[in-house]
């Protein structure tokens, strides 16, 4: 390379500066590598007699636009006048783009520059070879456009295959170029997904994650939390070139790790979650509580009682000014918060085993993963004994493996217990059928169920609430409260269909009621006669004669009227609606019933049918409400 100044350079002596350029694809395509082509161009200078000032090299860069260093430093000398020349194999080495060939025929015409290539008639010095220059430029140009309409119809079909490109994110694994659900690690997104849904912030979430030292790793970040919260491939969905103007959307991609119900309930829960509210205290209705007014979202606010230090919570609306005392709330909504209680304890303790027995069943086979994962632990030390892993890395991945490797463990050990319960769906039904008998049979056990919530740290009630509810809407009625709506989570309502429809799980609809107005339990399915008859017989053998319970048959065509049946008993109480199949007893044009039912006639108290009835209308409003569940 020779220097020269600037204002002694000679225009006649022709300094060439050689650009080469190539792409894995032209190389293959074309055979000419680097040195090749400097190789043949320096040979074409000399015989030209240009004068090589510098060769100028941009390796394994495409020309579909002119953001190339090496390119971008020789327009810098074309204008500091350093070359007069530029020497390239081919037109299509300096540039594709129709665009950028006329801005590089600008920029040689305005400092006095030639193009000169090797391989074709492209060059400057002529009108003709100006006109080849532009023409060749639009042919490559259309090459390039063609061949990225070819590369984004085979990346659709891959995607839509379920080949996901990029990082393979936490939850999944790589299965012949797919991405599955990973058995080891998809539980940590389920369980992250059912803390903020609870009421967990993403700093608390990072904080509980770090405590326990998921995946072997104590540097989980609230940012973190939040880019695995926002990701669309969670409930199976792909969003490509998210980040520009013209995203993408592919729907159903992947098999789903959360449903979209509860991605959607955790989006909207980020909007709610203004940070207005003490975030040191526990407000048991955070983001919960709308305004009667305006309809926004409550903030919780609490002052402290300097005599007694007692602390008092309440919800404040900053555009209506108008609250409400969190106890009064709380007493208001008691009823209800104690169904949910022991509703959330019936799934807890039957229907999730009862649901996990059932994957069970699907045969993950976790003793082999385990074995994979022992595979893995042996390449990564061998890796590291060789010198390829560093150390910090080694000890990571090590980490991470043994993570996965303990948690399949649990999950065999957890899969083995799960595969000797005999739990059935009429099982579940009878608990909870027996749950409410005894609510009548047995009074004590509402006592006891009410000591137990009552004694709840306020953290469990908490996140009972934000578990199962969505929003409040109340109202002020003189000096007291008024419950106006109890909105249920729609990914809850979602999941309890989806399980309904995958293992049986009960479904009660309440489009019934008694004489009383209470609605009635009526699971979804429809049985047969005999199917209906014994389950009812199930029923008694659990209950052991501990009461009096009935069977009858009966039809409805009119479901706005009360369900009445045919009885010589002074008070008896509808427990459950069986749907029962047509045939040729039954009337076709109507719903054909099982009603099941306790007698409560020879209960002593103190006044006898009127003594229900009014604790019947007690639970009404209850029940409306938890008809929504």
């Amino acid at each position: 390379m020779e220097e020269r100044d600037d204002k002694n350079m000679d225009e006649n002596v022709k300094l060439a500066g050689i650009y080469i350029r190539v792409s894995t694809e032209d190389q293959a395509k074309e055979g000419f590598s680097l040195p090749e082509q400097e190789s043949r161009l320096k040979e074409f200078c000399n015989f030209k007699r240009y004068k090589v000032f510098k060769v100028y090299c941009d390796a394994g860069i495409s020309a579909k636009n002119d953001k190339r260093p090496a390119y971008q430093e020789m327009i810098k000398d074309v204008k500091d006048k350093k070359i007069n020349v530029i020497v390239a194999f081919k037109l299509d080495r300096l540039t594709r783009s129709v665009y950028d060939i006329e801005k590089l025929m600008k920029i040689v015409n305005d400092y006095k520059c030639d193009i000169d290539c090797l391989a074709d008639e492209s060059n400057t010095t002529t009108s003709n070879g100006r006109m080849v220059m532009r023409i060749m430029t639009s042919v490559s140009q259309n090459e390039i456009e063609k061949c990225s309409e070819r590369t984004k119809l085979g990346m659709e079909g891959a995607i839509k295959q379920g080949h996901v490109p990029g990082i393979t994110p936490l939850g999944f694994k790589r299965v012949n170029k797919k991405l599955v659900p990973d058995e080891t690690t998809k539980d940590i997104i389920v369980r992250l997904y059912d803390l903020y849904l609870e009421g967990k912030s993403y700093q608390k979430i990072a904080n509980i994650y770090n405590e326990e030292k998921v995946l072997g790793k104590t540097n989980w970040r609230d940012c973190t939390i939040y880019t695995l919260m926002s990701n669309e491939l969670y409930k199976g969905d792909y969003v490509k070139n998210k980040r520009t103007n013209e995203p993408t959307y592919y729907e159903n991609i992947v098999e789903p790790i959360v449903s979209k119900e509860t991605w959607k309930d955790c989006q909207y829960q980020k909007q709610r979650n203004a940070r207005h509210y003490e975030r040191t205290a526990t407000y048991l209705f955070t983001n919960k509580i709308k305004c009667p007014n305006c309809k926004r979202f409550m903030g919780g606010c609490a002052t402290t009682k300097k005599k007694t230090g007692k602390k008092y919570y309440y919800y404040k609306c900053e555009h209506c000014k108008d609250y409400f005392k969190e106890y009064e709330i709380e007493e208001l909504m008691f009823a209800l918060l104690l169904e949910l209680s022991k509703e959330d304890t019936l799934i807890n303790d039957y229907y999730t085993p009862f649901i996990k027995s059932k994957l069970n069943s699907k045969g993950i086979d976790y003793e082999k993963e385990i074995k994979e994962l022992d595979k893995q632990i042996d390449r990564i030390k061998n890796a590291y004994v060789k010198g390829i892993v560093e150390e910090n890395e080694f000890d990571n991945e090590l980490k991470h493996i043994k993570y996965k490797k303990e948690e399949c463990k649990k999950k065999l050990e957890e899969q083995k217990t799960y595969d000797n319960l005999n739990f059935t769906v009429d099982d579940l039904l009878i608990l909870e059928d027996k749950q409410e008998i005894d609510s009548y049979i047995k009074p004590e056990t509402i006592i006891i169920d009410f000591e137990r919530f009552k004694n709840l740290e306020k953290e469990e009630k908490q996140k009972l609430i934000a578990k199962y509810i969505d929003y409040i809407e109340i109202e002020k009625d003189g000096n007291d409260l008024k419950l106006v709506k109890c909105a249920f989570r729609k990914s809850l309502i979602a999941e309890t269909l989806k399980n309904h429809r995958l293992y049986g799980t009960p479904d009660n609809w309440k489009i019934f009621e008694d004489d009383y107005g209470l609605l009635i339990n009526m699971n979804r399915e429809i049985r047969s006669r005999d199917s209906a008859r014994k389950y009812f017989d199930k029923l008694c053998n659990v209950l052991n004669d501990e009461c009096d319970l009935h069977y009858y048959e009966t039809y409805m065509k009119d479901i706005d009227k009360p369900i009445f049946v045919n009885s010589n008993n002074k008070l008896e109480k509808i427990i459950r609606i069986i749907l029962l199949e047509k045939d040729d007893k039954f009337d076709t044009d109507k719903l054909n019933l099982g009603v099941v039912t306790v007698d409560l006639s020879n209960i002593r108290y103190k006044d006898g049918k009127q003594v229900y009835k009014e604790y019947f209308k007690q639970l009404e409003e209850l029940n409306n409400e938890l008809c929504n569940i």
